[in-house]
C-alpha cells in the first residue's frame, strides 16, 4: 500500500513538473517593420529556438507596404536560425489562426511559401483569440531543453488607421455637439465614446512613446 501511495506522490510531481514546464513561454513584441532589426540582434542564439511569429492582421490582411518589412524579416529570421530550429506562424487581430506548423527552419521554402496566406484574408472567424491560440500552440507543442517563444508583432499601420478614425469620428461629434448646443439642447458623451476612447488609449501612447 505505501508503495502504490509513493508511487502516486511521484506521478503527481513529475505531472506538476511537467505542466510548469510547459507555461515557460517567454514572449518578445516588436512592431512588424522592426522584424529585420530583430533577427539580425538577436539571432543566431546557441539554444535551440521554437519560436511563433504572431502578425497583427487588419480586416485585409496585411498590406502591401509591410510586406517588405515581413518577408525579408522571416527570410533572415530563418538563415541566422539552426537548421534544427522551428518556427510557427499564426494571426491576431483580423483573422485569428495558426497559418505555419512548427517547421525546421532547414524548410524554409516551406514556410515562406505558407507565409503568402497572410497577405489575403478570404474568411474570418470573431469568436477565436489569435493570441490566445498562439500560447496555447505552443504550450502544446512545448520542448524541453529549447527556448520556446512567441513573437507577436504589432502593425503600426492598423494603430494609424485606428487614430484617424477615431479622430474623424471625434469631429463628427463635436459638430454634433455644436449643433445641440446652437438648437439649445444639451448634448451628452455616450458610452460608445468612452470605449473608443479606452481602445484606442495603448496605440495613442505608443504613437507618443515614438
Amino acid at each position: 500500500m505505501k508503495t502504490v501511495f509513493k508511487m502516486m506522490c511521484v506521478l503527481i510531481l513529475f505531472t506538476g513538473m511537467q505542466i510548469s514546464a510547459q507555461e515557460d513561454v517567454s514572449t518578445t513584441v516588436i512592431k512588424l517593420k522592426d522584424l529585420i532589426t530583430h533577427a539580425a540582434d538577436a539571432y543566431p542564439n546557441e539554444e535551440p529556438q521554437q519560436i511563433y511569429l504572431l502578425v497583427e492582421t487588419d480586416a485585409t490582411g496585411v498590406s502591401s507596404d509591410h510586406r517588405f518589412y515581413l518577408e525579408q524579416g522571416v527570410q533572415l529570421l530563418l538563415k541566422r536560425l539552426q537548421p534544427e530550429d522551428k518556427v510557427a506562424i499564426g494571426t491576431y487581430g483580423g483573422s485569428n489562426s495558426t497559418i505555419v506548423s512548427y517547421t525546421k527552419a532547414s524548410n524554409g521554402g516551406h514556410i515562406l511559401k505558407e507565409l503568402q496566406k497572410v497577405y489575403t484574408i478570404t474568411s474570418q472567424d470573431t469568436n477565436k483569440d489569435g493570441i490566445d491560440m498562439a500560447y496555447q500552440f505552443a504550450k502544446n507543442y512545448y520542448v524541453e531543453g529549447t527556448e520556446n517563444k512567441v513573437i507577436m508583432m504589432r502593425n503600426d499601420q492598423i494603430a494609424s488607421q485606428n487614430i484617424v478614425s477615431s479622430t474623424s469620428k471625434n469631429k463628427k461629434q463635436k459638430k454634433t455637439r455644436e449643433a445641440h448646443e446652437e438648437a439649445g439642447k444639451p448634448y451628452k458623451l455616450g458610452g460608445a465614446i468612452a470605449i473608443t476612447a479606452l481602445s484606442i488609449l495603448p496605440e495613442v501612447l505608443e504613437v507618443i512613446k515614438d
